[in-house]
């Protein structure tokens, strides 16, 4: 569907070339309906529809501004809807996406569902939440807060360096911004970690106090009836059963106190805001592996 959607947009747009300049650009699509077009497009992250009209009609569609007076271009729509495929075409545009990304809001108002504050750059709207239907695209707290991390740090990257510590008109730093809005989502997730991490440790130390307690419970019991040297070992000391499983045991033993030790540095943690974003992951994949 999806593929027949994009061939019937190209073959109508060939049909719409056709038709005179004057009465296209006026009658068939206005100024006003181009940029709405595009605008949805960003926010569903329809990245081939944008393809299609931007390389047909107007490659400088791209980067004008939806909203002067805010600096708002395709950009920051598709930054505040999180939509990942639409916004990596910034990285095509060459010079063009140092001007994009300088961009500074003019005045105060809401703009799709988002407060920007005068002074507002792009690392600012990257500071705040993301949309509900984003995020729980993601049920896991913590993984949510990664994958805001992860738009934070991507977008400090190719802000100006002036721009990192920039304040807005309400003297506030895009991390000022990121910390206050993500203040519950950063609690749901340190929460969320600490109880997986105590519940995997449960497992872990039972693992680990029973295959310690094999170690000492030698199976087939010891050779006790005889009186010379050989009293005292075990029965199958000379099977290679015998020899597996110490081994086995030993690596289990090993593992699973690896694997408490790991799941307790995930409860010492100091939680920082950017330990969600490889730090405390890997503790977990490392415990739970």
């Amino acid at each position: 569907m999806q593929k027949c959607g994009h061939q019937l947009v190209e073959e109508l747009w060939k049909m719409v070339y056709t038709i005179p300049w004057k009465s296209f650009s006026l009658e068939i699509l206005p100024v006003d309906d181009q940029m709405s077009l595009l605008v949805e497009a960003a926010k569903v992250g329809n990245v081939e529809f944008l393809l299609i009209i931007i390389r047909s009609y107007d490659p400088d569609l791209l980067w004008q501004l939806i909203d002067e007076k805010h600096g708002i271009s395709l950009f920051h729509i598709a930054l505040i809807y999180r939509q990942r495929s639409v916004f990596n075409l910034i990285h095509e545009i060459g010079v063009m996406k140092e001007k994009i990304t300088s961009y500074i809001a003019d005045g105060d108002d809401n703009i799709h569902g988002l407060h920007i504050a005068k002074g507002d750059n792009m690392l600012h709207i990257a500071g705040k939440l993301a949309p509900s239907d984003q995020l729980n695209t993601i049920s896991i707290e913590a993984l949510q807060m990664q994958q805001e991390l992860l738009w934070f740090l991507e977008i400090e990257k190719i802000v100006p360096p002036s721009y990192v510590n920039k304040k807005n008109s309400k003297n506030e730093t895009p991390r000022d911004i990121f910390k206050k809005a993500h203040k519950d989502l950063h609690e749901k997730g340190e929460k969320w970690m600490k109880k997986t991490a105590t519940n995997c440790m449960l497992v872990a130390t039972l693992i680990a106090t029973v295959v310690f307690t094999a170690a000492f419970t030698v199976p087939g019991g010891d050779n006790v009836e005889v009186k010379d040297r050989d009293k005292g070992k075990p029965l199958l000391l000379n099977s290679k059963w015998f020899t597996a499983f110490f081994i086995s045991d030993a690596i289990a033993l090993v593992f699973s106190s690896t694997s408490i030790l790991a799941f307790l540095s995930i409860l010492t943690s100091r939680y920082g805001g950017e330990d969600f974003v490889k730090q405390i992951p890997l503790r977990l994949l490392g415990g739970l592996c």
